[in-house]
Parts: structure tokens; C-alpha cells; sequence
């Protein structure tokens, strides 16, 4: 059983069953709502206000609960009301619901884009504030609306919170999708050497895809990385495997190779010339051959020190990509940069703290690739 199942297991016996008695401020399970997802966007009327979007399960209605469940009709409910502020939208919110929202289930805070845009310090600060509200849930931005994400139902899930929970927890147990709870985004907002990033969700006629992250410089949203520069980034700084890459063979864009990487080692090394940080990464990385569109034999080494090398430079061509990205168009330091300089290199980071050190550095990524194996088939 996955965690995301797992959560929703507990979720529906504590939502059937009622409380224990023991404390003088005791409130009933049964007397709360449960909140799984909160959705912030830009009020759609008023851009001054902000609307906030909840996401309740109603266990009677989900198939396989405690209590029967299986009913006909939509097992989820998703509420919208506005604010000037947060708290105000979440009291305008309580005002239409018959029992208290609870927050201490709450696994997903999705967060629209041009909210994310113009700023996020009111909502961090709301949220870091509120008890119930656990480091471990997932920030996500969201492409457009985050009602609309909430709004989704997906087809392998009757919850869409669970759907997105067990999307983002596979991705990130295999190192296709940056692990970022509500936790360390906390403490990358609060960090002078490294800028935040969260995962970056689209909604779609097809239904809800990662397309990403979303970068930021303080609590503002630059723009965003899309898989294939996300991918590159976890290599780099996150030692994450990322998804599989497609490069063509020998620079012939008619023969096409599929290969796993799985990332072994990332050695770093920095010093300061003329002013300017100099970084070079070196990623060790082993692959796997898993598909080819042309009929070649890899038994001969020739062929596989052929196939090495074409990985190799386009990984290093997607990492010059994502570095133009971060360093000439967002000037954000997701790299870390900054704080390997703080921790190991004070000296240097002193120097450069008060400049514009990231935008200015001269970064080098160098891979070595090691081929493990080609497949059952080797022609």
C-alpha cells in the first residue's frame, strides 16, 4: 500500500470514528471538516483580494470506507471565498461551513501562478503561523488557477489530493521530481545564499502533469524550468537520477537512443579569480541503454565509447542551457552556490556576498559517463 493510500486509510477511520475523551478543549472528530487541499489564487473580480479554495472528502461517498461508502455523486467538495488577506478569506470561508475546517490533514497547498508572481511573504507568513498546518505537506505551484487543480478528477484516484500526493512521492522516491515540503521552502526563503524553488503543476483537458519548477528570487516567482532543465538541475544539485534522456547518435537526428542515467557522484570545486566565482561540477553518472530506432552493434566497444561520449555532451549541452537560464535570465541560485561558498569556502563568500556573485560566476559542468549495460538485444 502506498503513503498516499496509506494517509487515506487513517484520514476515513478518524473521520468515522469518534474522538476520545480526555482533554478540557476536546473537539469531536465528527464535529470537523477535514481540509486535504487549499488552493490561493487572485480573487477573479478583484485582484485585491485573495480567494482561497479548499478541497473536503466526504467519506460516505468514497468508495471502500469505513462506513459502507461507494454512493453515487462527487466524493470531494471544493469551497472558494475571498479576503484582503488570508485569514480573512479562510474566517469568510468558515462562516459557510456548519462544523470547524481542520487543517491538520491538509497534504497539498497549491498555489496559482500569478499569485506566486507577485508574491508570497502574506501567505508564508499566515501559514508558518498556524499549528495545524505540518512542514511535511507539499507547496506546489500551479499553471494558471489552483481551484482548477482542485477541480480535477483523475481518473486513477477518487480524491484528486491523493492522486497528486502519490504523483509527487513516486517522483521523488525515484528521483524524477525534487522533493520540496512546505519545510524547506521555509528555510530557503529565510536563506541569503540560495534562492527557493517549488514542483510546477499544469492542468490540462488530459488531466494534471509535473511540468517542472517554479523558480523564485526572495518570496517572487521568476518563471520556470521545464522537465528536461528540472531534470538537468537534479543531476547537478539535487545527485537525483531525473527522467531518461533522448540524444541522437553520432549527431544524426534520424538515430535516436534512449538512456537511463542514475547519478553515482557530483564533485565540486570552487575559487575566486579576478572578482568572480569560478565552480566546476563534475556529475559521475551510469546508464542504461533502453531503446534505439536504428540497427546498430553494441557488442563492439568502439560502438559503446560512441554511445558515452554522445551522452556526455548532451548532458553538458542541456546543463550550459539550464546555467543560461539561471544565470542570464532569472539570476537565481538554485545551485546553492551561495551557501557552499558560506560553508566551505568563507573566506571567497565574504568577498562576494554583497555582489552580484551568482549572475557573474563562471560555472563548468563536466560529466563522466559509464555505460552498465545494453539490453537483452546488443544489435
Amino acid at each position: 500500500m502506498s503513503g498516499a493510500a496509506r494517509w487515506l486509510s487513517l484520514l476515513l477511520l478518524f473521520s468515522s470514528t469518534l474522538a476520545l475523551a480526555g482533554c478540557w478543549d476536546q473537539r469531536e472528530i465528527e464535529e470537523r471538516t477535514s481540509v486535504v487541499a487549499i488552493g490561493i489564487d487572485r480573487d477573479e473580480t478583484d485582484p485585491k483580494l485573495i480567494s482561497v479554495s479548499v478541497q473536503i472528502p466526504i467519506p460516505i461517498k468514497i468508495a471502500g470506507s469505513t462506513g459502507g461508502g461507494g454512493g453515487t455523486g462527487d466524493p470531494v467538495r471544493v469551497m472558494r471565498a475571498s479576503g484582503r488577506t488570508l485569514i480573512e478569506a479562510f474566517n469568510n470561508l468558515q462562516r459557510r461551513v456548519n462544523q470547524q475546517l481542520f487543517y491538520g490533514h491538509t497534504r497539498v497547498i497549491a498555489i496559482g501562478e500569478e499569485m506566486a508572481k507577485a508574491g508570497l511573504d502574506e501567505v508564508m507568513d499566515a501559514f508558518r503561523r498556524d499549528p495545524q498546518i505540518r512542514r511535511l505537506l507539499w507547496p506546489i505551484v500551479v499553471k494558471g488557477k489552483a481551484v482548477e487543480l482542485l477541480q480535477t478528477k483523475p481518473e486513477l484516484e477518487q480524491i484528486p489530493t491523493v492522486f497528486l500526493m502519490s504523483l509527487i512521492e513516486s517522483g521523488s522516491e525515484t528521483g524524477r521530481i525534487p522533493d520540496v515540503n512546505l519545510g524547506r521552502f521555509y528555510i530557503n526563503l529565510s536563506a541569503d545564499s540560495e534562492h527557493p524553488f517549488l514542483n510546477y503543476m499544469e492542468v490540462g483537458p488530459t488531466g494534471v502533469r509535473w511540468a517542472g519548477i517554479a523558480v523564485f528570487k526572495g518570496d517572487k516567482m521568476l518563471g520556470s524550468l521545464d522537465d528536461q532543465q528540472t531534470w538537468s538541475f537534479m543531476r547537478i544539485a539535487e545527485r537525483q537520477n531525473g527522467g531518461p534522456i533522448v540524444f541522437p547518435y553520432k549527431g544524426n537526428e534520424d538515430e535516436l537512443l534512449s538512456f537511463t542515467t542514475d547519478t553515482t557522484k557530483v564533485d565540486e570545486s570552487y575559487r575566486l579569480e579576478n572578482g568572480r566565482v569560478h565552480a566546476k561540477f563534475t556529475v559521475s553518472v551510469e546508464g542504461d541503454l533502453i531503446a534505439k530506432s536504428f540497427d546498430t552493434d553494441f557488442s563492439d566497444p568502439a560502438q559503446i565509447a560512441e554511445l558515452e561520449r554522445g551522452a556526455k555532451k548532451y548532458l553538458e549541452d542541456e546543463a550550459r542551457k539550464l546555467l543560461d537560464t539561471l544565470q542570464n535570465k532569472f539570476d537565481a541560485d538554485i545551485l546553492c552556490v551561495g551557501s557552499k561558498l558560506s560553508a566551505y569556502h568563507p573566506r571567497i563568500w565574504r568577498e562576494v556576498r554583497d555582489a552580484d556573485y551568482f549572475a557573474e560566476a563562471v560555472i563548468e559542468v563536466v560529466y563522466d559517463v559509464k555505460l552498465r549495460r545494453t539490453g537483452m538485444e546488443m544489435e
